[in-house]
């Protein structure tokens, strides 16, 4: 059986939030859609038959601690590292800029927030370090994907993709996977066996 509280006369008409409580609601309703926008990766990068793997943790390329990669997958011819991120509004910048500006509605100055691609640089050097073991020619490619409804600036586009701008990446990065890729491969499938997901 549910219950439901009325608010009484002259109450106010929304629940009261202390700021901490606020706060913390703002983070689960983050990382929620930040889940439902890996989610929607996943579905892409399962559907294109690809070796894949999804929010797993490596050591830093700098052996000072571990980073949280939202996806991997292996092409012929790359590792790809992929940084999912669930935006709404509009971003600008440079894509070697530290941060990017994103503007909600009517605000026109916007938040900083730290540039994906960026963040996503990290990710790809802890990979490039265990892929160097095995192969030290083997390309790392940076893709961060957005699952909002966020739009990008010109400078920014060609560093950005959508679900449907990955299909096609992915259906064009088909064909037999060398030897050596697989070799490479395998390497990172042992660090993350070693290193499981809290």
């Amino acid at each position: 059986m549910v219950r439901i509280r009325r608010r009484p006369r002259g109450g106010p008409s929304r629940i009261e939030r202390s700021d901490s409580a606020h706060a913390a609601w703002k983070n689960i309703q983050a990382e929620l859609k930040g889940r439902k926008g890996e989610d929607t990766v996943r579905e892409v990068l399962t559907a294109s038959g690809l070796p894949c793997l999804h929010d797993i943790r490596l050591p830093k390329a700098s052996g000072d601690g571990m980073t949280q990669i939202d996806h991997l997958a292996l092409l012929p011819h790359a590792v790809m590292v992929i940084e999912t991120k669930h935006y709404a509004g509009h971003l600008s910048g440079h894509p070697n800029d530290d941060y990017w500006r994103q503007r909600l509605g009517t605000d026109e100055e916007g938040r900083l927030i730290y540039s994906p691609l960026r963040q996503n640089d990290g990710h790809c050097a802890a990979v490039r370090s265990i892929t160097c073991q095995s192969r030290l020619d083997i390309e790392i490619l940076n893709r961060v994907v957005l699952t909002g409804r966020a739009t990008v600036s010109p400078d920014l586009e060609p560093v950005v993709r959508d679900c449907d701008a990955l299909k096609a990446e992915l259906i064009l990065s088909r064909g037999v996977i060398p030897g050596s890729m697989m070799g490479a491969w395998q390497r990172i499938l042992r660090v993350v066996r070693h290193h499981p997901a809290g």
